[in-house]
């Protein structure tokens, strides 16, 4: 290894340097100056020089592991504002913080932030107007909000390392930067309203209860809108005051906010302790708290000394100050207020105690309109409610309008602050550990306490105290105040500083939130407020935050902005809950939260709590909040730098196209739906970049950034060796795609030959349902050029490879002449050459074009063409008609191309093409020399296409010359008489070009296609001047009356279309036209192996032979009914297979409102002739043809429908029929026949008898079933192996019973004679019992058993069964099909049970699964993949278990045993109707009755007679 290093030291890499060409500078991990040398002693002596061309790139765990311990969860750039900070202190030794743990840096910290202003301010408030029911569930919403909030948010942070950032971080990291940075925005608008609320509550203690002579705008005398005027006045201005203040504090120094942080913590926890210690004081000695009542009014302390009208003072009756306030004089004799007169003076307690039972009164709810008076329930009042308010400011007045949802607005604030733990996560011992723990304590706290305070505020206070919201009946005291013990200043003082506190906490965490958001830099236009002091302080968020404070200070109530940072802390929430739900459903790998008590119903319910509670706060404020998230969502969208985080959004990005994937799978989309999903194919230049920019608009144009559309680009080569040129591709047509407006996706694909590589993108590209249906190419450029003979070829494999996918295939000619999307058309047409019908293609691309700015003036010209028999102006009404229920607006012309006489130059180019192929078959030369050869008799030929302007004379050649000129691969024969044969088409496909030349479209001074040799060409080609030229040389030109016709007429078709279309269309700026598509096979000659007719036909023809002589025969064994036996035979069958082709067409070959026809239906339909031929026999000679012809009419249904459901949902395995044939077949016509039961046929019937000829005919009959049973067991199995099996097993089988039949035959018979009976039917039970398993892999054996089986359970049926039948069960069974089909078809259907439980992958291999196709995998199996690599046709089944289809099969027998038997007896009930001309008894069995007999008939009476003499 040493030597093969210093070897490569010279240079950069020395001649012998291997490896990539990754530059050192790029490595974050080894020193780029570093030598080969000193890089192989740094790794000596390590272990470590395996990996050591691995280090530049991947670091080893060694190193790594100490970083990513040591993990900072800083925010970004807070490290170096920490540095920067401690600069100063560099000298000194550094001492790092003491870390906290749960309850001082979670729980206390969110109790401080959770317990504020609305539990002292607003509460008693709360409890009064809304009722202690209605405030509970109130406190309980909120509560369990944030409760399941604070399980989402531990989820979240526990699941790896929360930065400090909090809520932001957590919902940006899980959602992505659009929602992170809407949903920060608004934390940071709650926060900082949070913070304006706080200072509204400070100056609200400050000026309503504890100095209340510091009003500037005083109040006293002020009643109404302006004395509220004037509280709101003091409120802003001592606002802005206190707001300056802090801001000034949070500037000069975050460390002292800090540290008051305990003092007002503990001035929180006394305040509560405080009212509850009030609390259990009053359930001990009730305080005196008397509030002053008239009527039912309560009053403002300030109106009275004393709460009386008068009072006795020695011996006279002195007026009060309360008299005075609604009298206009002291006297007893001044006139007063009418209310104020007629209602007494009374004083009630205001603070009755726990035990009072005051609780009962608060319950309910007590709403209130503005301004209206505060009063007492329970009390009488003397007023007229017509007569007005008089006196207004002596009344406790409610201040706003009150119902619930103000109230869920105005508390919710009270429950916010959850996130100051996870805020603080980078001061945690263990966060992952803290801030679950701590926060879900936190709130488990504060939810008792509120919910408690609830209950115990009802139960202590009086409604008329509660619901005085600024004590103004209780001497201006604060209510809350009043039930604390020892003194009411103890709340004051508390609760000021402790919204002071929480104001300071507002303006510190507002500002740093800002910057963190600021300093992601997803919102550009607030990166200038990532900017601060030196030591990291956000200075211009601090001032943007103050200033945003002030507006919410300017509304200057608490009240209304309550509900607005309710808004925005319940958006956040709802986020966070979000969040959680999605990282819980999606299953990222990376969701791994040590928090392990969550789940996703849990957030999800979470996050429809914080949106109702959204809309219960303020619908219209909801509305709002959300705009100004949706604006910041799509402002992040569009402007905000790109972020990669690994977000849930992306997951649930992922997850729908899957979801949207599979539903495409389900099946093809609706002709409604279908749009063209465009393939785009380009070519690149030597670099890479794309050679016809102009496609790409032309896709623009076409598709208007709707559906699917892949630009692909092929490279030719190896991956490994040009994975750069693919990257570099790449990213040309993502640049030209943004340049041109086009949405889809970009593929390059490296092959080592541009034909395959072509090849794989029109068959891989897209996904799942979401691929391509057309495809894009341009028509090759210099195609007439030897040295591009590549391009042709491509091309022409194109086109048969799209035509072989069913895709359409657009090809613009001249591609660079079509307009940009810059380019405008004032006017013009584009014509639609409609020559056959595409699908409704060729109007769909003009109307998508005219979709787009270029195209939009632009009308649109149809043309059709008509031939000599068609009627042109009824062609055009229709042609009319059409476009108008398509609802295009079009001009229609119907061309007449007449078929004139076939002209030379037609002849001339049909015989050169054949020409060339009889000279290089009868030259026997070799590849290469019939390629060199081609060449020259092209360019012989060239003379014959000119241009019709002498003056630009270019020659142009067919396509199929080009793709053959110049060629210097080898070609096989076929592909060369395939091009010369019927591709070669001027033009092969569309669009052609607007403006440019093209063989559709031209204007005089362009380039066309004409029709005649030009003379200069002749004498300069001798060939092409005479062409007996070639014919002395070789000796064999073909003459043009020895052409081949077919080609003759092709070109002469197009030679004349040319002529119209450039005739009709010089002026169009686009032409599109359809043409016709390459042979369907390479090689232009049909295979007729691989046509179904021909695979199929064999067996239909042995089928038609059993059916008609085989049944017919064997039926025709009665001396006396032989024409009955064999001419119904012939007419039920004919009848019955027309019928079953309508009925099994219906349900089984019914698509598009039509049922197509095959030679499969007609096996099909003989398969249901042979199920009532086989009923037939039950009821043989004792029903008429009338009758037969009812029980086939009503026969054929019921096995259709059984055959379909079957088929169709129990999917069982009966190749052979022995179920859904012979079982069905059997116990049909038994259950005829047993409703036709003639008792006297039971004793006997003279004409039940056989003759010699007979029975030779019968067994004639019996050959040709047996001959021909194979056929019928094996014509629908899978084609193949199954096939073959099924042949096998029927002949096995067959030959079994037959040697069985006679050895049998000769056993049971009294004199060891054999019986022509026996030989008729036994002899064919082998083909039924091996019908089941025939295409299994039961081996020989097993089908020689079955045949004996069958021989013996049909043999000793007819001996033994069918007399029982008749006498017993009323069933008499003429020709024995329960012995033949019954019996037989039940042993083969157990047999085919058997077969598929012991069927396993070892015996069967991959077949297994083509053979028992249900039990194949189901799709989106992975096994399903892996199988079809082996087998490349097999299609997804069912995923039965072997187990599972044994018991469909099960099912499938007793469902048709119990179906066909119902359906018979019905069918028998219906014969028996007596208009259907049903025999006598004494009439069965005899031809007489219905056919014209000929005169020898009596002969065989005489001899019937005589049989019988002799025999008794």
């Amino acid at each position: 290894m040493m030597n093969n290093l210093n070897e490569c030291e010279e240079g950069d890499g020395g001649p012998n340097s291997q490896g990539d060409a990754t530059s050192k500078e790029s490595s974050p991990f080894i020193n780029s100056s570093t030598s080969d040398v000193e890089k192989s002693q740094q790794y000596d002596g390590k272990n470590m020089a395996l990996f050591e061309e691995e280090m530049d790139t991947s670091p080893m765990v060694s190193s790594l592991l100490s970083s990513l311990a040591n993990y900072s969860n800083l925010t970004q750039g807070s490290k170096e504002h920490e540095e920067a900070e401690n600069n100063e202190e560099a000298r000194k030794k550094a001492v790092q913080a003491p870390r906290m743990g749960t309850i001082m840096g979670v729980y206390l910290p969110c109790l401080q932030n959770i317990l504020g202003v609305i539990l002292f301010l607003r509460m008693t408030w709360l409890v009064g107007v809304g009722g202690v029911l209605g405030t509970f569930t109130i406190v309980f919403m909120c509560c369990s909000t944030t409760m399941l909030t604070a399980i989402s948010m531990s989820a979240i942070a526990t699941n790896g390392v929360v930065p400090a950032g909090g809520s932001y971080y957590m919902i940006s990291r899980s959602l992505g930067p659009e929602f992170g940075g809407a949903v920060g925005i608004c934390f940071f608008l709650g926060t900082t309203f949070a913070g304006a609320m706080y200072i509204l509550g400070c100056i609200e203690i400050l000026l309503i209860y504890i100095v209340p002579s510091a009003a500037i705008f005083k109040m006293e005398g002020l009643e109404g809108a302006e004395a509220e005027a004037a509280l709101l006045n003091n409120m802003r201005v001592y606002g802005t005051i206190v707001l300056t203040f802090m801001a000034i504090v949070v500037f000069v120094g975050v460390k002292y906010v800090n540290k008051l942080a305990l003092v007002f913590l503990a001035c929180v926890i006394l305040s509560i302790l405080a009212i509850y210690a009030g609390v259990i004081k009053t359930a001990l000695d009730p305080p005196d708290f008397p509030v002053c009542v008239l009527g039912n009014r309560t009053l403002v302390s300030k109106a009275y000394d004393i709460c009386a009208k008068t009072i006795e003072r020695g011996n006279g009756t002195i007026t009060t100050k309360l008299w005075r306030s609604f009298c206009d004089s002291e006297f007893l004799n001044a006139t007063c207020d009418e209310y104020f007169v007629n209602n007494n003076i009374s004083q009630i307690q205001g603070i009755p105690g726990i035990t009072s039972g005051i609780l009962a009164e608060n319950l309910f709810s007590s709403y209130m309109e503005k301004n209206s008076v505060l009063e007492k329930r329970g009390l009488q009042s003397a007023q007229d409610p017509e007569l007005p308010l008089t006196s207004s400011n002596r009344y406790v007045l409610a201040d706003i309008t009150s119902f619930f949802t103000l109230l869920v607005g105005i508390y919710f604030p009270s429950v916010t602050g959850i996130m100051a733990g996870s805020n603080r996560s980078g001061d945690l011992q263990d966060a992952q550990k803290s801030i679950p723990v701590g926060t879900i304590l936190a709130i488990t706290t504060t939810s008792i306490i509120y919910m408690s305070s609830v209950i115990l505020f009802g139960a202590c206070v009086d409604g008329v105290v509660l619901r005085d919201k600024f004590g103004e009946g209780v001497s201006g005291n604060l209510v809350i105040g009043t039930l604390a013990w020892p003194s009411p200043w103890v709340i004051v003082f508390g609760s000021f500083f402790s919204t002071c506190g929480a104001g300071l906490q507002s303006l510190t965490g507002a500002p740093r939130l800002l910057q963190a958001i600021a300093r992601d830099g997803i919102i550009p236009f607030l990166r200038v407020f990532g900017h601060g002091k030196a030591n990291g302080e956000p200075t211009w968020a601090l001032l943007l935050t103050a200033c945003i404070c002030e507006s919410g200070i300017l509304i200057a109530s608490l009240d209304a902005v309550a509900p607005i940072l309710s808004m925005f802390f319940l958006m956040c929430y709802m986020f966070v809950n979000l969040a959680c739900a999605l990282q819980t459903l999606l299953r990222t790998p990376n969701w791994r939260p040590r928090f392990k008590f969550y789940h996703w119903a849990l957030s999800l319910l979470g996050m429809s709590l914080c949106l109702t509670l959204m809309f219960l706060c303020s619908w219209y404020y909801a509305i709002v909040a959300m705009g100004i998230a949706g604006c910041i969502y799509k402002y992040i969208e569009f402007c905000g730098a790109e972020k990669e985080w690994g977000d849930g959004i992306r997951g649930i990005s992922l997850s729908a196209a899957r979801f949207a994937l599979m539903r495409l799978e389900e099946g093809p989309p609706h002709t409604k739906n279908w749009r063209p999903q465009i393939l785009v194919l380009t070519t690149l230049d030597g670099e890479q970049n794309v050679e016809q920019p102009r496609l790409l608009s032309l896709t623009s144009q076409l598709k208007a950034g709707k559906g699917l559309t892949i630009v692909g680009a092929c490279i030719e080569g190896t991956y490994l060796n040009n994975q750069p040129k693919t990257q570099k591709a790449d990213q040309s047509l993502r640049k030209l795609m943004e340049v041109e407006k086009v949405k889809g996706f970009s593929q390059v694909v490296i092959s080592s030959n541009l034909r395959d590589a072509t090849s794989h993108l029109i068959q891989a590209g897209g996904l799942g349902g979401l691929r391509h249906n057309t495809v894009l190419v341009s028509f090759p450029k210099n195609w007439k050029q030897a040295e591009e003979h590549h391009r042709c070829r491509n091309f022409i494999e194109v086109v048969r490879e799209t035509t072989a996918g069913h895709m359409a295939l657009l090809v613009p000619k001249n591609i660079s002449a079509y307009p940009s999307n810059g380019e405008r058309f004032t006017e013009g047409h584009i014509d639609v050459w409609w020559i056959v019908h595409d699908g409704g293609m060729l109007m769909l691309l003009p109307f998508l074009l005219r979709q787009h700015k270029v195209w939009r003036k632009c009308k649109m010209r149809i043309f059709t063409v008509a031939q000599m028999d068609d009627n042109s102006i009824q062609m055009k009404k229709d042609l009319m008609t059409f476009l108008y229920h398509l609802r295009l607006d079009a001009e229609v012309e119907v061309v007449e191309m007449l078929d004139n006489d076939i002209s030379a130059y037609t002849y001339e180019k049909t015989l050169m093409m054949e020409q060339r192929s009889q000279i290089l078959k009868e030259m026997h030369l070799t590849k290469n020399e019939r390629e060199r050869e081609i060449q020259s008799i092209t360019d012989v030929s060239r003379g014959s296409i000119r241009r019709k302007n002498p003056s630009n004379l270019h020659p142009q050649r067919s396509i199929a010359e080009e793709s053959v000129a110049g060629s210097g691969e080898e070609k096989p024969e076929e592909e060369v008489q395939l091009i010369q044969g019927k591709n070669a088409t001027p033009t092969p496909t569309s669009p052609t070009s607007p403006t440019a030349p093209a063989p559709a479209t031209m204007s005089p001074g362009e380039e066309v296609q004409m029709t005649w040799t030009d003379d200069t060409e002749k004498a300069n080609n001798p060939a092409v001047a005479n062409p007996d030229n070639i014919k002395d040389m070789f000796n064999m030109k073909p003459e043009w009356e020895n052409l081949n016709q077919s080609n003759v007429r092709r070109m002469h078709h197009a030679q004349k279309l040319n002529e119209v279309i450039v005739k009709k269309s010089q002026e169009a700026k686009l032409v599109l036209l359809n043409m016709p598509g390459p042979p369907r096979n390479r090689t232009n000659q049909t295979r007729h192996m691989e046509n179904s007719f021909y695979q199929n036909y064999p067996f239909f023809a042995d089928i038609q032979v059993m059916i008609f002589i085989g049944f017919g025969c064997l039926l025709a064994f009665f001396r006396r009914y032989g024409f009955g036996g064999m001419v119904f035979n012939f007419l039920v069958a004919t009848f019955t297979i027309q019928w079953a082709i309508l009925i099994q067409g219906f349900f089984q070959f019914f698509y598009d409102g039509k049922i197509h026809l095959s030679v499969l239906n007609l096996i099909n339909a003989e398969f249901a002739c042979a199920v009532v031929l086989i009923s037939f026999g039950a009821v043989l000679g004792k029903t008429s043809p009338v009758q037969l012809l009812i029980m086939a009419l009503l026969e054929i249904p019921l096995f259709g429908v059984t055959e379909w459901a079957v088929l169709k949902y129990l999917r069982i395995n009966d190749a052979g029929g022995s179920i859904l044939i012979h079982i069905f077949a059997c116990y049909f016509g038994l259950g005829v026949t047993f409703v036709l039961y003639r008792p006297s046929l039971n004793e006997g019937h003279p004409k039940v008898s056989t003759s010699y000829q007979s029975d030779l005919l019968s067994v004639m009959g019996t050959l040709f079933l047996w001959v021909f049973w194979p056929s019928f067991n094996s014509a629908l199995t899978f084609k193949g192996d199954d096939q073959h099996r099924a042949v096998l097993h029927t002949f096995i089988g067959l030959s079994a019973s037959t040697i069985t039949a006679f050895a049998l035959s000769s056993m049971l018979s009294k004199n060891g004679k054999i019986s022509m009976a026996d030989v008729q039917n036994v002899t064919l039970a082998g083909g039924v019992t091996v019908g089941a398993s025939v295409d299994m892999m039961i081996s020989p054996a097993a089908a020689y058993v079955l045949g004996v089986m069958g021989c013996f359970a049909c043999m000793l049926g007819y001996k033994y069964l069918s007399p029982v039948l008749a006498q017993k069960l009323r069933i008499q069974d003429q020709c024995g099909i329960h012995n033949l089909h019954g019996l037989t078809g039940l042993i083969s259907s157990l047999a085919g049970i058997c077969a598929i439980l012991l069927a396993t992958e070892e015996t069967y291999g991959p077949s297994l699964y083509q053979t028992f196709s249900h039990q194949a995998p189901p799709e989106g199996d992975p096994q399903l993949v892996e199988l079809q690599q082996l087998i490349p046709d097999l299609e997804a089944g069912l995923g039965r278990s072997a187990k599972e289809q044994a018991l469909f099969q099960v099912a499938a027998l007793f469902g048709t045993i119990a179906v066909s038997a119902v359906g018979g007896m019905l069918t028998g009930v219906v014969l028996k109707l007596p208009f259907l001309a049903s025999p006598s008894d004494e009439q069965c069995f005899d031809d007489e009755l219905f056919f014209t007999v000929p005169p020898d008939y009596d002969c065989v009476n005489v001899l019937s007679e005589t049989s019988k003499a002799e025999n008794e």
